[in-house]
């Protein structure tokens, strides 16, 4: 499956939620590589990165940055969570 062009993928920063997953499963980001528009290396950070500060998001609001998600078991798990405590809250 793709929803994203090689020329939209060369131009901007990629995040991903699971570099493995996303290596393996993400059609947008395969399909990229095979036809050299990108690289593994243009990969910024996974979702763990980018949360706990270890990799910086955006820098500037005239960058592009591309998330893509394959859905991790994880983050419907966290998902899940969130939603419950709220619910739940007093």
């Amino acid at each position: 499956m793709r929803e994203t062009d090689d020329n939209a993928m060369a131009r901007a920063r990629i995040f991903v939620d699971t570099l493995g997953c996303a290596l393996s499963e993400a059609g947008d980001i395969l399909l990229a590589i095979k036809a050299g528009a990108i690289s593994e290396a243009d990969i910024q950070a996974d979702l763990h990165a980018l949360t706990s500060a270890a990799a910086k998001g955006r820098g500037q609001d005239t960058e592009i940055t591309l998330f893509k998600s394959v859905g991790a078991a994880l983050e419907d798990l966290a998902a899940a969570k969130l939603a419950y405590e709220r619910h739940h809250a007093p």
